[in-house]
């Protein structure tokens, strides 16, 4: 029996309340985080909030930089966006993250919005907690930035506090409740053929990148294993999301020690399972958490999260943290972002 237990890839109302008109939107997004061939997952959620908002009257066409291939492609996007705004008449540009950003606002023909969306506003940062010099770059190139565009949204207060900006919005990305929803964990096992007997450590994340802090998760469940020999770590990384809910309901609990967070998705995803989540003060997950039952925010140790992690599979039961995101239903976070297209377009 392995430890590390590593996913495969396979197939599988609103509410009432002071609201913009109802209108119809032609948006440009501008994003170097979306699905593509090489990873489905990437950049998922922003999709699903641009899908969100079709029901709302909005028609988008999307400009996607994979930085990922190479950091030229950003310089190749602006042409590309010049193109696109000869051949078509939008209203606005919603562009994501701090570096499409700033492709997007090489031009002056079309009000930008920008979703900031994590490190690019608090910095990239080390396993060490220090901030890198291209993290304090992409900082600083951020603040100047929000500065520059017609409407700005953050993920948390924290993000808003590091842009010292009064004028950002606080919208924290969406959560699919009809996607993510709890279901029988022994049927998610047999889908996945998982081991019906094992205790599973969701990480839903790349342990190759640092920030995470796969290795503080792994020393804790080492750690914990000590005392319940069938812990294992359950790695999660470039799954579709349509997948997601069978591994987090398969779970018996997510952990979280990431050294820099905005408002994290998975957080958000597992409590909508009811999974447990154990969890540093990152981002905003103090208030994703809050004193929702079956859920704990812990220091960022190896022992304090083992401790948590064998009490939450030693009690065997699910948490109750659905009702802590229910605010945050895709529904409604999408007529918060239609709000913001209202007021870029009024000013």
């Amino acid at each position: 029996m392995t430890d590390v237990t590593i996913a495969s890839f396979g197939p599988l109302g609103w509410e009432c309340r002071n609201r913009p008109p109802m209108a119809s939107y032609r948006v440009l997004v501008v994003t170097n985080l979306w699905p593509y061939e090489g990873d489905p997952s990437y950049g998922c959620f922003v999709q699903a909030q641009m899908e969100s908002l079709r029901p709302l009257g909005v028609e988008y066409d999307v400009l996607f930089i994979n930085g990922r291939e190479s950091r030229w492609n950003y310089a190749r996007a602006v042409p590309e966006l010049w193109r696109r705004l000869r051949r078509n008449n939008y209203d606005l540009i919603h562009a994501h993250m701090g570096l499409a950003g700033w492709v997007a606002r090489c031009q002056r023909r079309v009000p930008v919005a920008v979703s900031f969306l994590g490190n690019d506003v608090p910095g990239k940062v080390n396993r060490s907690g220090r901030m890198t010099l291209y993290g304090r770059a992409l900082q600083i190139s951020s603040i100047v930035l929000a500065r520059l565009v017609r409407s700005v949204i953050v993920k948390s207060e924290e993000m808003k506090r590091i842009l010292r900006l009064d004028s950002a919005r606080v919208v924290p990305n969406g959560v699919d409740l009809s996607l993510f929803r709890p279901m029988d964990r022994k049927e998610a096992r047999r889908i996945l053929d998982l081991e019906s007997n094992k205790k599973y450590v969701l990480f839903p994340y790349n342990p190759a990148e640092e920030r995470k802090r796969y290795d503080l998760v792994e020393a804790a469940a080492r750690r914990a294993r000590q005392r319940i020999p069938e812990i294992g770590i359950l790695l999660v990384n470039r799954v579709p999301q349509c997948r997601m809910p069978l591994y987090m309901n398969a779970a018996d609990l997510m952990v979280m020690a990431s050294m820099m967070e905005g408002s994290p998705n998975a957080v958000k995803e597992a409590l909508a399972t009811n999974l447990p989540v154990v969890s540093v003060a990152v981002g905003d997950t103090p208030e994703l958490i809050g004193s929702s039952e079956g859920n704990y925010l812990v220091p960022r140790d190896a022992k304090a999260i083992a401790e948590k992690i064998v009490e939450v599979c030693l009690l065997g039961k699910r948490s109750v943290g659905r009702a802590q995101v229910e605010r945050l239903s895709m529904e409604k976070v999408a007529w918060q972002i239609l709000e913001v297209y209202a007021s870029v377009l009024q000013k």
